[in-house]
């Protein structure tokens, strides 16, 4: 028998609650089919030439009604709950584009609410995850992001108005692998997560390599970088909807570098679990 799942956040055993990824107060400001299909699909490779791990699931039901089963009730309903109804204003106003300029609180608010969800995110597949647990106990504790996040946002153009893919794997610029060494029960040390909140687009880069810079993975398009944060201000009126071929050039950025001659070793491929 397995033991109880623990807590992503505060390590506690049990008590694991069913967190929406696409939080319910979203609902009536995501325009949803008639009639929804939700499809799932795990797309993993190992090493410099890599071998393809694919599967792929399809079921009634719209994408807005995801859960993942990772966080423990006493987070679900204490700090995330008051961090969703920090956010709310800000991300309705973006996605309603009532409000295109983002002070600096706004910004903070919603870069932390960003990285929760691209946390969330990496642990409802096993052992595809990245962010540490000294670090995501500073995010729910403090409310720090982790240091080696950059987030962006922009808004797209395509039909869909939720979506959600991740690409996680492990890299070195040597062969004898990653450096520093992955810590205990974690299998990732690089990660580029793509989702869609209606008009919507956030784009979340992550790498804890030696000497690797992460501004490998920027975005080309036009994206305005949410965090760390550059600007006191932050003004979103001029962006121009990015189309869907440069949402999928961004989303498989990871998957470029990998063919780069910089990078030596690919890590290991995952469970196949779809979720």
């Amino acid at each position: 028998m397995k033991p109880p799942k623990k807590c992503i956040f505060c390590g506690a055993q049990g008590n694991i609650s069913k967190e929406h990824f696409w939080p319910e107060w979203l609902a009536p400001h995501i325009a949803q089919a008639a009639k929804s299909r939700r499809i799932s699909g795990l797309l993993a490779s190992e090493g410099k030439q890599p071998q393809q791990l694919r599967s792929f699931s399809e079921r009634d039901g719209s994408v807005l009604t995801k859960k993942f089963r990772v966080v423990c009730k006493n987070c679900n309903n204490g700090w995330m709950s008051q961090m969703e109804s920090a956010v709310k204003p800000t991300l309705i106003a973006l996605i309603n584009r009532s409000k295109l300029a983002l002070s600096s609180k706004d910004t903070q608010i919603l870069a932390l609410w960003v990285s929760v969800k691209t946390i969330v995110g990496e642990y409802a597949t096993e052992n595809t995850a990245l962010t540490i647990l000294d670090d995501r106990r500073l995010v729910s504790t403090d409310n720090t992001i982790p240091e080696y996040f950059r987030i962006f946002v922009g808004y797209h153009s395509l039909q869909a108005q939720a979506g959600y893919q991740r690409h996680s794997t492990t890299l070195s610029t040597n062969a004898l692998g990653p450096n520093p060494p992955l810590p205990n029960s974690i299998t990732r040390n690089i990660q580029a997560t793509c989702f869609l909140v209606e008009p919507l687009v956030f784009y979340v880069v992550a790498a804890r390599i030696q000497g690797f810079n992460i501004n490998a993975l920027n975005p080309s398009y036009q994206m305005i970088q949410l965090w760390p944060q550059t600007l006191a201000n932050l003004d979103l009126n001029a962006l121009t909807p990015i189309s869907a071929n440069d949402v999928a050039t961004i989303a498989s950025r990871l998957t470029t570098l990998i063919a780069s001659q910089q990078v030596q070793y690919g890590g290991p491929l995952p469970n196949q679990n779809l979720n």
